[in-house]
């Protein structure tokens, strides 16, 4: 997602929804999730505050995932 455009010329990134799909894809892509944000800085002017909410989110949804595997598995057992 590197560009290469002067600072001046950078794409906001400041909608949740935005910056939703933006995560998805870079950590489809195999980017850490410590590493996103800088990812994202180096095209976007990013709303950093708005983006460590969804970086909560996606954490918090990652858990309960797998807490919820974990349930099933000892269900099944």
């Amino acid at each position: 997602m590197g560009s290469n455009r002067p600072d001046s010329l950078k794409l906001r990134l400041t909608d949740r929804e935005q910056l939703q799909n933006a995560v998805q894809k870079l950590m489809a892509a195999g980017v850490n999730e410590d590493l996103i944000p800088t990812h994202l800085v180096r095209a976007f002017y990013v709303d950093m505050d708005e983006l460590n909410s969804v970086l909560r989110a996606v954490a918090q949804a990652e858990r309960d995932h797998a807490a919820a595997m974990d349930t099933l598995l000892q269900q099944s057992a």
